[in-house]
């Protein structure tokens, strides 16, 4: 669960024309303005319609919560022996604050109640929700902990420096919560500070968070800005006051020494109040200095004091930008030009519905409702994922791309995301281009990586390079994706060169247990192995052995072979989700929502349920996805089971209740799995703009079960589909029922090896 960012100055809001919608087995992208990496890629209306969802009269924005992926999830079923000794259970690691769509980065207007978890990004947003107190409210916020800065904090009486800590919290300023009034809806959050009476609304746009702050009668009512408390560690900071209602500065912050991540190291910001301050100063090392208006270096804050009466809103906007502070004043300028809190936080609802409204659920419980909203919510939250790097930038009407072959922790690259794109009919780029650098990377690039791989057909536990078993198969899975490019640009000799390369996984396979295993340079083997055992960075990236089994999504009918054929490929499934995850098994704080062996936690195993679909059994993929739906999701603030990556776990939930999913997108094909509501109307975006309907008749938590279907009119027989078939005027329909049909889904028999 880590990416790499580097952050990018916001470019001004303008109207969404569609919406790239993506969701990949092994990273998830966005886009707004450019077309990134995108495997399932709904293009939908150019506005919302503010429409009510049938029945309820409530629009599908009213469904959001925020506050989902808060708090740990704690049953412990689902935890697979976590946590691990002194540490803390994993949760989304969402902040609940106030955004718009696609920032292009990370501001985020939101809560933060600690950075303790920092050496394992188990707090990486900030916030908890079933922590007790807060210390405060940062501009910007992540997922992980890079990103939390410019931290806010109202408080009354004397001025505090240090916000103390969550075991000691009276120490600083931080302050109780109110947990029953604490909400959260797409652009807006609130909560009150029960220690000092105030209660606190935040709201966004792009480039500028707005606070209002309702205070008691106070004769010393303070803001404080403290610059020296953020992720990474603040290590410079300058602030200075313009006049009697404007502060400015800028908050440098060090490179995260646990991931290496490259990040914006200075943020500037633009501090404009509604009130002239009654005092004013700044903090150095701990010492208050009244009325001094400019410091730097570090640890440093201001903080500005006023006169209030019962109820006196004092509101807060702040413009920022990583370039200057006249840009962050410029900024500020053109998203919020007057004082009204009301109208920016309406304008940010209407940016969330325009996209939350181009598709219209029917049925189903409300909490499904709410997972769903919220899933699409999170997801378009955020206009990049680091993983796999892929840039993108437009020129005109050209999309060129910068993808490489051979990924970071877990191996795959940007290929497949070049070859899905263009199957499934979307601005690609000029392939002869990209195929010409891609090729190159596979035969020279890819670091110590790539360098054993093709020395030795696969990387050794002994060549210096970490993870190197699911390097290995990732790694093959991007020379099957390049073969299949090749294939596409005309490269004939290329396309047996890289399908040959292809089945260099295969080295890794140890026959004699079953598992993909490490050796050593020599051939030798490493053993034993305990393929129950989580590994975070050696033989594995958070994983064990048996969730690596079935990584390769681009050589399922190859694996099927090395396991003895289909109907030992299905029971080693069928083992999968059935055994309990040993006791004695090395826990892994990454690793968790298990459903039998099965870790729906982490990002790089979502497909594994819809192999049955492969193996001609796809009523058993119908039965886990639904228990995944229902067991894993849950529209409360423990309602994650794992960290949300920038919307991945939510987005392969919002896929799968419309009924399907993508296990490889170098084949152009979705799998199906079992769709969850009754009706879906989805808006299409293009030359032939309309609507596509997804309708499950009959379908209940009982009628789990596709007993037939239809797609566009004519009977589908395959348990898959392709991006393409989604037309506007067409429709996926459903007839479901309690129990399997064993007949539907098994046929063509497209290369399905035979039973041996």
């Amino acid at each position: 669960m880590r990416r790499s960012m580097i952050m990018t100055r916001h470019l001004p809001g303008g109207k969404m024309t569609m919406l790239f919608w993506g969701f990949q087995t092994w990273g998830f992208q966005t886009a707004s303005r450019t077309s990134l990496r995108l495997a399932v890629l709904l293009m939908l209306c150019v506005t919302g319609s503010g429409q009510t969802s049938p029945g309820t009269g409530m629009r599908p924005v009213d469904y959001v919560n925020p506050l989902i992926g808060t708090a740990p999830m704690t049953d412990e079923e689902y935890l697979g022996n976590n946590p691990a000794p002194g540490e803390e259970l994993y949760y989304g690691c969402v902040n609940p604050g106030a955004m718009v769509p696609n920032t292009a980065g990370h501001l985020c207007v939101g809560p933060v109640s600690g950075y303790d978890g920092e050496r394992y990004h188990v707090r990486g947003s900030g916030y908890r929700f079933t922590d007790a107190t807060l210390m405060g409210f940062t501009i910007l916020n992540g997922e992980y902990h890079d990103d939390n800065k410019l931290l806010f904090m109202p408080t009354t009486g004397m001025v505090k420096t240090i916000p103390g800590t969550r075991a000691d919290p009276f120490k600083g300023y931080r302050s109780a919560k109110d947990t029953a009034q604490e909400k959260a809806s797409p652009g807006y959050y609130t909560v009150f500070l029960p220690t000092y009476g105030i209660k606190v609304e935040l709201t966004a746009t792009q480039h500028c968070g707005f606070q209002r702050y309702h205070f008691p009668s106070s004769q010393q009512a303070n803001v404080l800005l403290d610059l020296a408390n953020s992720q990474p560690f603040a290590t410079n900071a300058t602030v200075h006051f313009i006049d009697k209602h404007t502060i400015s500065g800028f908050q440098d912050s060090g490179t995260d020494t646990v991931y290496h991540l490259v990040g914006n190291s200075r943020i500037y910001f633009y501090a404009v109040f509604n009130k002239d301050f009654s005092q004013a100063g700044t903090w150095k090392n701990g010492l208050v200095s009244p009325g001094s208006l400019l410091t730097t270096g570090m640890p440093l804050g201001a903080y500005v004091t006023f006169t209030t009466v019962a109820e006196e809103q004092v509101l807060i906007k702040v413009g920022t930008s990583n370039i200057s502070e006249e840009d962050a004043e410029k900024n500020l300028a053109a998203e919020i030009p007057g004082m009204d809190f009301d109208d920016i936080r309406r304008q940010a609802e209407t940016a969330w519905s325009s996209i939350l409204d181009r598709i219209i659920v029917d049925g189903g419980s409300e909490s499904d409702r709410v997972n769903f909203y919220t899933a699409v919510y999170r997801k378009n939250g955020y206009s990049w994922d680091g993983r796999p790097r892929r840039e993108a930038a437009t020129s005109g009407q050209k999309t060129v791309f910068h993808g490489s072959w051979g990924g970071g922790y877990w191996g795959p690259g940007a290929v497949s995301g070049v070859v899905g794109d263009y199957k499934k009919g979307f601005g690609h780029p000029d392939l002869s281009e990209a195929y010409t650098k891609l090729r190159n990377d596979a035969l020279y690039g890819g670091g110590a990586a790539g360098a054993a791989y093709r020395k030795y057909g696969y990387i050794p536990a002994d060549a210096g390079v970490n993870d190197y078993v699911n390097r290995t198969i990732g790694l093959s899975y991007d020379d099957y994706a390049l073969a299949e490019l090749a294939r596409i640009v005309g490269r004939e000799s290329d396309r047996q060169f890289f399908s040959a390369r292809a089945k260099d996984y295969t080295h890794l396979f140890n026959a004699a247990i079953g598992f993909f295993t490490p050796r050593r340079t020599d051939g030798s083997w490493i053993l034993p192995l305990n393929p129950y055992d989580f590994h975070a960075e050696d033989i594995y990236r958070e994983g064990n052995a048996w969730n690596y089994l079935w990584f390769n999504a681009g050589d399922i009918y190859g694996l099927m072979n090395l396991l003895g054929g289909r109907s030992v490929f299905i029971s080693r499934l069928d083992t999968f989700f059935a055994m309990p995850f040993p006791p004695g098994a090395t826990p892994l704080r990454d690793c968790t929502g298990l459903i039998g062996l099965y870790c729906h936690g982490n990002e790089q195993y979502r497909h594994i349920p819809y192999l049955y679909d492969y193996a001609g059994q796809p009523w058993k993929t119908q039965h886990i996805i639904r228990r995944i739906q229902k067991e894993l999701y849950r529209a409360v603030p423990a309602g994650l089971c794992g960290m949300d990556d920038y919307g991945t776990i939510e987005g392969w939930y919002a896929m799968s209740v419309l009924g399907y999913g993508e296990v490889d997108p170098v084949s152009g094909y979705y799998a199906i799995g079992s769709p969850l509501f009754p009706k879906a109307t989805i808006w299409l975006k293009g030359a032939n703009s309309g609507t596509f309907t997804i309708e499950a008749h009959n379908v209940s938590d009982t009628n789990q079960y596709i007993q037939s279907a239809t797609l566009n009119g004519k009977p589908l027989r395959e348990a898959r589909f392709r991006q393409t078939d989604m037309v506007a005027g067409g429709s996926l329909i459903f007839e479901m029922g309690p129990t399997p049909n064993q007949h539907w889904g098994i046929e063509p028999d497209y290369a399905r090896p035979q039973d041996r």
